[in-house]
């Protein structure tokens, strides 16, 4: 048996002892999950509106459900062939436009054994009259993962295949290279994952393999300024990341190896500081990725590790959740 496999089979066990070699003082409150129809798998993506609606993305099909403050469950996007997964949603709510990244991430088996992945692409739809505005495929064969916008309307693109942040300008119809750096190059499977755009331009990008974090900082005349942040640990699976509202970095550790996705909270976030980690909540199934307004936090949860568990795959969840957390 592999190494993987072991750890995967024992992370329950992991997932108990974990927590006691990381700070827990200051957990997060939680606050009753709100449960998704049953016929709507795997959530990934997720963003909200001003007024409190939510919009959740499938990584399995495509489909966005709007959730209203009062409950109400729709379906704003059913998904389709060009749109089949939903790795990221960010709302540009000022131009009433939902961008969602779709990448392939379960691809198509073959008879020979083989998985065969669609083009992966980035998405706009107008969250009036549920229509696809652009459809627009990553360069180079690119695994678009994660989104960041703008206030001009531009958005920031990870590329989990190549070490490459790509940049759509507003009213644009191709992706541009914005920054690419050898540091960004991975030898195992994800490299960049998560990324958030502070208000003053300065960027935030995690690398999920090998769960590194890095500061973007741009400049007028010349490439941005790279700096890695020293951090207390490796990540276990470094997703989705947003910005509270004191500054500090919310952080979603996957929990790949030890079965413990974590919440994190990280500050301060300058290169060359001594950043420290607060553990917000823990024993997760695979968070994935979430969004962050004053101070509450929703994080969809895959639950998706037994499709990493040989004899699991098949063994999908009755009901999935959106966690909602309020930090300390």
């Amino acid at each position: 048996m592999k190494r993987r496999d072991v750890l995967i089979a024992l992370s329950g066990l992991a997932a108990i002892t974990a927590d006691a070699l990381y700070p827990t003082a200051a957990y997060a409150r939680e606050l009753s999950p709100i449960e998704l129809p049953s016929s709507f798998q795997y959530p990934n993506g997720i963003a909200r509106t001003q007024d409190g609606t939510l919009y959740v993305g499938s990584v399995t099909n495509g489909r966005i459900l709007q959730i209203f403050p009062n409950g109400r469950i729709e379906t704003l996007f059913p998904g389709k062939s060009d749109i089949f997964a939903v790795t990221s949603l960010r709302l540009d709510e000022a131009r009433e436009i939902l961008w969602g990244a779709s990448p392939d991430v379960l691809g198509t088996p073959q008879s020979n054994g083989e998985i065969v992945r669609r083009p992966g692409r980035i998405f706009a739809l107008d969250t009036r009259s549920k229509k696809v505005l652009q459809i627009i495929i990553m360069p180079d064969g690119g695994f678009g993962n994660d989104l960041a916008l703008d206030t001009n309307g531009g958005v920031y693109v990870t590329d989990s295949s190549r070490p490459r942040i790509h940049y759509l300008p507003p009213g644009a119809t191709q992706l541009q290279t914005w920054a690419e750096d050898e540091r960004f190059r991975t030898q195992l499977r994800f490299g960049l994952s998560g990324i958030v755009r502070r208000p003053d331009g300065v960027l935030f990008v995690t690398m999920y393999s090998d769960g590194r974090l890095f500061k973007v900082t741009p400049r007028t005349a010349e490439n941005p300024v790279i700096e890695e942040i020293s951090l207390p640990r490796k990540i276990d699976g470094s997703d989705a990341i947003q910005l509270a509202s004191d500054g500090s970095l919310i952080m979603l550790e996957a929990g790949i190896e030890s079965g413990n996705g974590r919440v994190l909270q990280l500050r301060p976030l300058e290169a060359g500081a001594k950043s420290q980690f607060n553990v917000l909540a823990s024993r997760m199934d695979l968070p994935v990725n979430l969004t962050v307004a004053g101070q509450e936090v929703w994080v969809t949860e895959s639950l998706f590790r037994h499709r990493l568990v040989p004899g699991q795959e098949k063994k999908i969840p009755n009901r999935f959740f959106v966690r909602r957390f309020v930090l300390p």
